[in-house]
């Protein structure tokens, strides 16, 4: 340090620059070299040659008393209290690259930018994605055979549909039990419990309109009769027309018609008659498109639902069964969507009639 030019006391000025520092590489070749140096040329031992003396440590000490000692801490203290030293420092500018400048976009920070960005978007992806849009539904319908209850354990015939029959002689009793008459396609001489005529000219059998009895073998112990009727003398009944039981008619049982059991128009039983014998297809005038459900959609399931159905008269539609499920809700989805169709009813000899059928509706995923 040296004093300041003003020639003020106690205060000093110094100078202090910020010089660039060695390059540590540089450094540490130096410091290399002057090992490799030193091991190659080991410098010479020294020796001291200068005689012992015990006293020589004494004399690097300062010989003051105490008395001395505490006088110059003393004056040390008065002239830190009253008389302080100022010192003064500078330091020279140093040229620095501003914080808030704006820095040159290099490849790096690009790069560092789009693996940022990409990370990210990826991250979002399967949130943002929106669920997979149900493919449009489109039903098929194909025709159901359903088991028939039959008076009596008999096969039935594919080309038939299910009706029934009835008649009577509007007689007291209940009809009698007997045996039903041959099952025939067509009536020629409807049944009766008794022959009115014992000595015919042209003898033609009693038949009834059912295709279905026409391969059953044949009893003729039995009386023609009623199979549900009750044991007692012939009776015909007291239904209407020329045929046996409560019904209306030329067949047998409580229906209507020519044939047997409940139901109208032939055949054997009730219920809906099935398509083929003359039963024409219902046809489709207005149909709702099934919804996929929620739970099939997020589980991305596909799969086929087959519904058993009976269109009406009017044309509405009465779903019977699950016939085949797919599971995951899609049989209820297709069940409210069937039961808004519309059909124009299946016709049998010009008259309206239920038919029984299969819908099968396909739930795919696009």
């Amino acid at each position: 340090m040296k004093p300041n030019d003003s020639g003020e006391r106690g205060v000093f000025v110094t100078g202090t620059r910020i010089s660039d520092p060695v390059s540590w590489y540089s450094s540490l070749v130096a410091q290399l070299r002057e090992l490799r140096a030193e091991r190659r040329n080991p410098p010479a031992p020294l020796e001291i040659t200068a005689e012992r003396d015990p006293q020589a440590l004494l004399k690097l000490a300062p010989d003051d008393s105490l008395i001395s000692s505490l006088l110059s801490s003393i004056r040390g203290l008065y002239q830190d209290t009253f008389h302080p030293q100022k010192v003064e420092t500078t330091a020279s500018p140093v040229e620095v690259e501003d914080i808030w400048s704006k820095r040159s976009v290099r490849v790096p920070g690009v790069l560092s930018v789009v693996a940022h960005v990409g990370i990210v978007a990826l991250a979002m992806f399967p949130f943002a994605a929106e669920p997979p849009t149900p493919k449009t539904v489109v039903p098929t319908v194909s025709f159901y055979r359903p088991p028939t209850e039959l008076i009596l354990n008999l096969p039935k015939k594919e080309i038939t549909s299910g009706g029934g029959g009835g008649g009577g002689m509007k007689q007291p009793r209940p009809p009698s039990k007997g045996r039903l008459p041959r099952g025939a396609d067509k009536q020629i001489t409807p049944p009766a419990v008794e022959s009115k005529n014992p000595a015919p000219v042209l003898i033609v059998e009693p038949t009834i309109v059912a295709p279905q009895l026409s391969q059953l073998p044949q009893v003729s112990l039995l009386q023609i009769g009623d199979p549900k009727g009750i044991p007692g003398p012939p009776s015909a009944g007291p239904g209407e027309g020329t045929g046996i039981g409560t019904g209306r008619g030329r067949g047998v049982g409580e229906g209507d018609g020519p044939g047997a059991g409940p139901g109208t128009g032939g055949g054997i039983g009730d219920g809906p008659f099935r398509i083929g014998g003359g039963v024409t297809e219902p046809t489709i005038l207005y149909r709702v498109e099934p919804q996929y459900s929620e739970e099939a959609r997020k589980a991305r399931h596909e799969g086929v639902v087959v519904l058993q159905a009976i269109v009406k008269k009017d044309g509405t539609v009465q779903i019977e069964r699950v016939v085949r499920p797919a599971g995951f809700g899609l049989e209820e989805k297709a069940i409210q969507a069937l039961r808004q169709w519309k059909f124009k009813p299946a016709m049998r000899n010009g008259t309206p009639v239920d038919v029984v059928l299969n819908i099968e509706v396909n739930f795919n995923l696009r």
